[in-house]
């Protein structure tokens, strides 16, 4: 389980969010919603440990969530707004590059048929400077295929620049993930519920 307690953090004088208490469970999904600014980048940085708050902890498995935390460390799955691809590799290598650093080891056929069913295939050899911007996020989102064992996924807007088509794929990867009893907090600026039994927080 995932406990926030007492969360608080702010740049200046100006506070994104104080007191912020919620908990998410296995099988269960968080969405976090709000304008531009309002701190949802932020808390999900909080959450995954890569920033610290200014009040309150994150707590996993009843431990602080912190970076020097290997079990936690090896739990979480995080995928900010910037898609962290190397521009002048290909799709590919990227996911050749990335995946073992995430302790994934998938086979050459793996990568490329899971790129495939991205519908990448037609670009999965170009470097990734020459992709249009949903093609380097399907490319990116790729890499949750291999992700299963990593039960706890923070994704920041997932759903910018994709399709239908790619929608419909990720929220299928989405309820697979929540189905197997892994947990998921995102945030999105898509007005429909794509994942409708998702709990929500609104930081506006």
């Amino acid at each position: 389980m995932l406990e926030i307690q007492n969360l608080g953090f702010a740049r200046g004088k100006n506070v994104l969010f104080e007191n912020l208490n919620f908990s998410v469970k296995a099988g269960e999904a968080f969405r976090v919603t709000g304008s531009n600014g309002s701190g949802k980048t932020t808390l999900l940085r909080i959450v995954s440990g890569l920033c610290r708050p200014d009040n309150g902890v994150v707590i996993w498995d009843r431990d602080l969530a912190r970076k020097n935390n290997s079990e936690f460390v090896k739990s979480v799955n995080f995928l900010g707004h910037d898609d962290g691809l190397k521009k002048q590799l290909t799709a590919t290598e990227n996911l050749k590059l990335m995946l073992p650093l995430l302790g994934a080891s998938p086979s050459d056929r793996d990568v490329e048929s899971a790129l495939d069913a991205a519908g990448l295939e037609a670009v999965k050899h170009k470097p990734v400077m020459h992709m249009s911007a949903g093609q380097k996020r399907r490319v990116a989102l790729t890499r949750l295929d291999f992700m299963n064992h990593r039960v706890l996924w923070i994704l920041d807007e997932p759903f910018t620049s994709l399709d239908v088509t790619a929608i419909s794929g990720l929220v299928l990867k989405l309820r697979k993930h929540i189905d197997s009893g892994g947990l998921l907090i995102f945030t999105t600026h898509q007005d429909f519920d794509v994942v409708s039994e998702a709990l929500s927080l609104s930081l506006d």
